[in-house]
């Protein structure tokens, strides 16, 4: 019986439409990322212009990476100035060069480019459009892509029936949820200023066991050169980010609150003198 669960329920991911399950996707990581950063109290009109200009961004360079990893596929078919092709009462649309390098509903984007691409960009949203405290939108931004990669990992290999992808998207994915489950433990014994230096380390020690989930996932598998770069710049952005979350952890922790107030203490006698009036 429990077979058979497993087995519907990849039949129905297997029905779904690449880019839907894509949609889905992003979708979850918003949640993760508006969540993390409502602890925050950032405007959530600004949260989703960066998550969605991200997602732009990020799916452009997955495909063209894509394309300039698969070339060959390209290279052969015939450029055509209309988006489409007529064979008697069948219309075809996208299938012929240029329109076939913009059709992104096949699935056909790298993962690895697409999620490297929605971090940079959150990256750079946060540090110079927003100009927000890195303390505070880096647990949103590794969190959510965390997860992300993990479920695309998991959706492609169950539609490309390629059980190590399914197996690598577990191993991104499983870290995950003893996160969840040890953060809301945890957090649960401990109030005030000393919960927020709690959720502090865990973050630090989430995100290097996020790059090593995320690394071991790549290195397992045989990677090219453009896969290895995309594994190196991700993991050179892990390791500087966790730096800068230290040092702005810090610096929040040595902040000391003026409790002397600077206003003058004024006596009762002399609130009670008479105000005298000049003509």
């Amino acid at each position: 019986m429990f077979a058979n669960i497993i087995n519907s329920v990849k039949g129905f991911i297997s029905s779904i439409n690449p880019l839907v399950g894509l949609m889905l996707i992003f979708l979850l990581g918003l949640y993760v990322f508006w969540k993390e950063t409502s602890r925050s109290r950032k405007n959530n009109s600004s949260v989703f212009d960066i998550f969605l200009s991200s997602v732009i961004i990020g799916l452009f360079l997955g495909r063209l990476v894509y394309i300039f990893s698969h070339w060959n596929e390209f290279s052969s078919l015939p450029w055509y100035w209309l988006p489409y092709e007529r064979y008697g009462n069948e219309v075809y649309f996208f299938r012929l060069l240029p329109w076939r390098l913009f059709q992104i509903w096949d699935g056909q984007v790298d993962i690895l480019y697409t999620f490297l691409g929605v971090i940079l960009m959150q990256t750079v949203s946060v540090l110079f459009w927003k100009k927000w405290k890195w303390g505070d939108l880096f647990p949103p931004i590794y969190l959510s892509n965390w997860v992300m990669m993990g479920v695309a990992y998991f959706f492609v290999g169950i539609q490309g029936k390629n059980d190590l992808w399914v197996k690598q998207g577990w191993v991104i994915l499983i870290p995950f949820a003893i996160f969840l489950l040890i953060h809301s433990l945890i957090l649960k014994m401990y109030l005030g200023s000393k919960r927020e230096d709690v959720r502090r380390v865990q973050h630090i020690a989430f995100a290097v066991i996020a790059l090593l989930a995320i690394g071991y996932a790549y290195i397992s598998l045989s990677l090219n050169i453009l896969t290895t770069v995309g594994l190196v710049i991700i993991s050179i952005w892990y390791v500087v980010s966790i730096i800068a979350f230290i040092i702005s952890s810090r610096k929040e922790g040595n902040v000391v609150i003026e409790t002397v107030s600077s206003v003058r203490h004024v006596s009762l006698p002399e609130v009670s003198k008479p105000v005298r009036l000049d003509r």
